[in-house]
């Protein structure tokens, strides 16, 4: 590693007197360098915190960052791999010092380096800094020639979308003050993180500025991870967070405005009839949350009161629900249950009656607009160690008529719903698609032929012959799309 000038140290820590930089270091299968890499975080004097989030690693880096034994050193894991965009997201939410820097687990950036990044932030010029390793006058390991025509390309069309003059777009080293940052919501999960964040910062007007760094670039044999799918990715996010991108998904949304809440509860009403009848499909839902499920349980949107039997297997219920329709029908069949409470309203007006040992939301999150809020409010009606379960419809590609009518503000895909829950406060312990083939049945009779699914006929074709055959296979292998999402989460201890 290259040290950074003396001069340049000297003058940083006259102005800054102490550390100020939390450290983010995004982490997958980096047994053979991120311990190195810590050490030298932790050698330079900037450094207040390091914040590692290991993202799923299976060459048994997580055993050894279980060992790491500093105090300001914080590892978080997260129990599959989801990309360095979402380790990045997961560290800048806990970044507490006045400035936030991403540093990589390997051993391609230096950390004496801290010191050129730093020093337009601390001299009050900037508010965000990149670390370009295509203007600096230090060492720079001379490796693959399309690499570096891929990252000119990148930053090319990255510059012509922001109107920026970056060398080095694609740089791991950029420099935040931590309020910058921490507004910026981060979409995407993996490399597309680089030119995301580009646009989003361009957009916000801030001041960014470029400062040459070493950089001793590694080969595939030792480690690199990046190919050219990320780069296609990475085209793609800059047309994406372009203006005119973010201006034509803003009319593809307006396509799709659900309906107001009164009318969507008339045209529900049928759909959770239609549930209810479907024995074998509700069984299986409930067969996966049931591990989630301790007492007392607030379950949010009870609708017909489907679930809430079989809840109350599991503790005290209390069953809130917005719609006086629904509400009305829950007091006349569960009002004689000493088990189960039933309130008019949402989860707002429900925590009083807490707090709960876990919290369940079976196609509700979808309906409420603010589901963040909702999720909050949500955190806070639980116990520490509480647990929280939802069962959400996937994929927005599979937005249909049906859903507008019934009140669908969205549906979710994977990476979307980790991404509100984690910004909740929850550490998110699974979430995987359910129902694969329905998907594609969906999509067709649902989404193309604009046929209604709440068919008695069709519904309970697919409870007695698809469920059967559905509910073991996946059992075994979790598909990697469905029609639904099962999410299973707990508030921090």
């Amino acid at each position: 590693m290259v040290n950074g000038t003396a001069g340049t140290i000297c003058f940083l820590m006259t102005q800054a007197r102490r550390p100020c930089l939390s450290v983010i270091i995004p982490c997958y299968n980096e047994v053979g360098t991120v311990e190195r890499v810590v050490a030298a975080v932790l050698a330079s004097p900037f450094t207040a915190e390091v914040i590692i989030v290991d993202d799923g690693s299976t060459d048994g880096t997580r055993g050894l960052l279980a060992t790491l034994d500093e105090p300001n050193v914080r590892v978080i894991f997260h129990e599959y791999n989801q990309g360095k965009g979402a380790a990045l997201r997961t560290g800048f939410r806990h970044a507490t010092a006045e400035y936030v820097i991403v540093q990589d687990a390997d051993l391609e950036y230096d950390p004496a380096d801290f010191a050129l990044v730093l020093e337009p932030l601390l001299e009050g010029k900037a508010d965000v800094v990149y670390g370009s390793r295509f203007v600096s006058s230090g060492q720079r390991r001379v490796l693959y020639f399309w690499h570096a025509v891929g990252n000119w390309l990148l930053t090319l069309g990255s510059n012509m979308m922001t109107n920026l003059n970056l060398s080095d777009m694609e740089t791991c080293y950029k420099a935040f003050r931590r309020e910058v940052i921490q507004s910026i919501e981060i979409e995407e999960d993996r490399f597309g993180f680089e030119p995301e964040i580009t646009a989003k910062l361009a957009a916000g007007r801030y001041r960014i500025y470029e400062v040459g760094i070493s950089y001793d670039g590694r080969t595939y044999a030792e480690g690199k991870k990046i190919g050219w799918r990320d780069g296609v990715r990475a085209g793609y996010c800059i047309a994406r967070y372009s203006p005119k991108g973010r201006a034509l998904a803003a009319r593809r949304a307006a396509r799709t405005t659900p309906a107001a809440f009164d009318e969507a509860d008339t045209e529900l009403a049928d759909s959770l009839d239609s549930l209810d009848s479907l024995e074998r499909y509700r069984d299986w839902i409930m067969a996966v949350i049931e591990p989630a499920l301790r007492g007392p349980i607030l379950e949010i949107g009870a609708g017909h009161g489907t679930f809430t039997r079989a809840l109350a297997e599991h503790g005290a219920v209390v069953a809130c629900e917005p719609s006086e329709r629904a509400f009305a029908l829950l007091q006349g069949e569960l009002g004689g249950d000493d088990r189960i409470t039933v309130i008019n309203g949402g989860v707002d007006e429900s925590v009083t009656a807490g707090p709960f040992g876990s919290a369940v939301a079976i196609n509700v999150l979808e309906h409420i607009p603010d589901d963040l809020g909702a999720l909050r409010s949500t955190f806070a009606a639980l116990v520490p160690g509480g647990t929280l379960a939802l069962f959400v419809p996937a994929h927005m590609a599979l937005y249909s008529e049906f859903d507008q009518a019934i009140g669908h503000q969205r549906r979710y895909d994977r990476k979307g719903l980790t991404q509100v829950v984690q910004r909740a406060g929850f550490t998110v312990d699974s979430c995987r698609y359910m129902n694969g083939p329905g998907a594609l049945a969906w999509l067709v009779s649902v989404r193309l032929l604009k046929q209604r699914p709440t068919d008695p006929a069709r519904a309970k074709l697919y409870d007695r012959v698809a469920v059967p055959i559905i509910r073991p296979i996946e059992q075994r292998w979790s598909p990697p799309v469905g029609q639904s999402l099962v999410l299973l989460a707990t508030k921090p201890a």
